[in-house]
């Protein structure tokens, strides 16, 4: 697939703002070009599902993913004073631009600045794999996980956010005291 004009009519994508299309939108462009495995993908990637698709752009999304989420546990473990082993996945090789980025990401002053930072790294991935072969279908997919977290952060706002940690203190709050931490 070598859709030149259709890649190059995608909006840019800004993480943070609210993005000007939907995943379904983008489908409904994508499906005259790709064979039925190749809208399977897609509709793979939009729908959060990189563990169960097969294309090499999930491979090295799931190896990103893993690096950065390995370096987080790292980083919590340090903080805590804890061995990180029993949090760790699995991973393929080493990142230290990954682990610098978690480690730069950590030092920011709450746990917001830091997921974006983190997010932005990994926003970073996806420029840098599009940029491989811009107009190919890999690009296609790196163009869908940018939408996912364009949404994603979209969709946060205050209240939300708000709302969210009310119904977790009020769950922490019901759950009984085991005998000796009162």
């Amino acid at each position: 697939m070598k859709p030149y004009y259709l890649i190059a009519s995608f909006p840019t994508l800004i993480l943070g703002e609210p993005p000007p299309l939907t995943p379904e939108k983008l489908v409904d462009q994508c499906r005259p070009l790709l064979d039925a495995a190749e809208r399977a993908e897609l509709e793979g990637v939009l729908e959060g599902r990189m563990h169960t698709l097969t294309s090499d752009f999930a491979r090295r999304w799931r190896i990103c993913d893993t690096t950065i989420r390995n370096a987080i546990a790292r980083a919590r473990a340090g903080r805590l004073g804890v061995e990180p082993a029993a949090f760790l996945r699995p991973q393929e090789g080493f990142d230290a631009f990954a682990e610098t980025a978690v480690a730069d990401a950590f030092t920011k002053p709450g746990p917001l600045d830091r997921e974006l930072a983190i997010d932005r790294f990994r926003w970073q991935f996806l420029d840098e794999v599009a940029f491989a072969d811009p107009f190919s279908f890999t690009a296609v997919l790196a163009y869908a996980t940018k939408l996912r977290m364009a949404l994603r952060w979209a969709g946060m706002k205050a209240e939300a956010g708000r709302g969210n940690l009310k119904e977790r203190v009020e769950e922490i709050e019901g759950l009984p005291v085991a005998a000796g931490q009162a």
